[in-house]
C-alpha cells in the first residue's frame, strides 16, 4: 500500500533541510576564502560543491511547492523559499566577489586558480542577472542591491580585457604588455 505524502507537509521538511543546507555554506565560505588566499582548493571545492547542491534541492523544493494546492499555504511556502534562496544568493554573490578579489590580489596564481577565476566569474554574471530580474529583484537589500552593482561593474571590466585575462586572442600573442602580463597571471 502506497503511503500518501501531503505535499505541505513535504515541502516544509524540504525547506527545513535547505535552510541546514544554507547553514553548512555560511560555515564553508570563511575556509574557502582562506583556502584561495593561499593558493589551495580542497575548502574551496567543498564550498562549491555546497553551493551546487544547494542550487540542485532549490530545484526540487520548487517542484514539491507547485503540488501544494493554491492558497495561504503555499503563499507562505512561497515566500519562505523566496526569501531562502534570495539570502543565499545575495550571500554567494558577496563571496563570489570577495573570492574574486583574492584571486587578483594574488602576486603567483598556481594551478586551479584559473578554474577558480572562471568559476566565480561565471557565479557573478549568474547571479547578478538572477538579482537583477523579477521575482528576486523586488525589495533587495541596500547592500545586495550595492553587490549586484559592484558585480556589473566587475563583469564590465572583465569583459574588457577578457582577451588578456583568459588568453582568449585569436593570434596568440598581441596585446600591450598590460595583457600579456594578464594573461600570464590568469593562467
Amino acid at each position: 500500500m502506497a503511503r500518501t505524502v501531503n505535499p505541505a507537509d513535504e515541502a516544509r521538511r524540504f525547506l527545513d533541510a535547505l535552510d541546514e543546507k544554507t547553514e553548512v555554506i555560511a560555515e564553508l565560505v570563511a575556509g574557502a576564502k582562506t583556502d584561495v588566499s593561499r593558493s589551495t582548493f580542497s575548502a574551496y571545492k567543498r564550498f562549491a560543491d555546497a553551493i551546487s547542491d544547494f542550487d540542485s534541492f532549490c530545484i526540487l523544493i520548487e517542484y514539491r511547492i507547485k503540488k501544494v494546492p493554491e492558497g495561504d499555504e503555499r503563499v507562505a511556502l512561497e515566500a519562505r523559499f523566496h526569501s531562502a534562496r534570495v539570502g543565499q544568493m545575495a550571500r554567494h554573490l558577496k563571496t563570489s566577489i570577495e573570492l574574486m578579489g583574492l584571486v587578483a590580489s594574488a602576486k603567483e596564481l598556481p594551478l586551479g586558480a584559473k578554474d577558480v577565476f572562471l568559476r566565480e566569474l561565471k557565479a557573478i554574471y549568474t547571479l547578478k542577472n538572477a538579482l537583477s530580474a523579477p521575482p528576486y529583484s523586488t525589495g533587495l537589500h541596500a547592500e545586495t542591491a550595492h553587490d549586484v552593482e559592484l558585480a556589473e561593474k566587475i563583469l564590465r571590466e572583465i569583459i574588457e580585457r577578457a582577451p588578456a585575462l583568459l588568453d582568449l586572442s585569436m593570434t596568440g600573442g598581441e596585446g600591450g604588455e598590460t595583457g600579456e602580463t594578464e594573461a600570464a597571471a590568469a593562467s
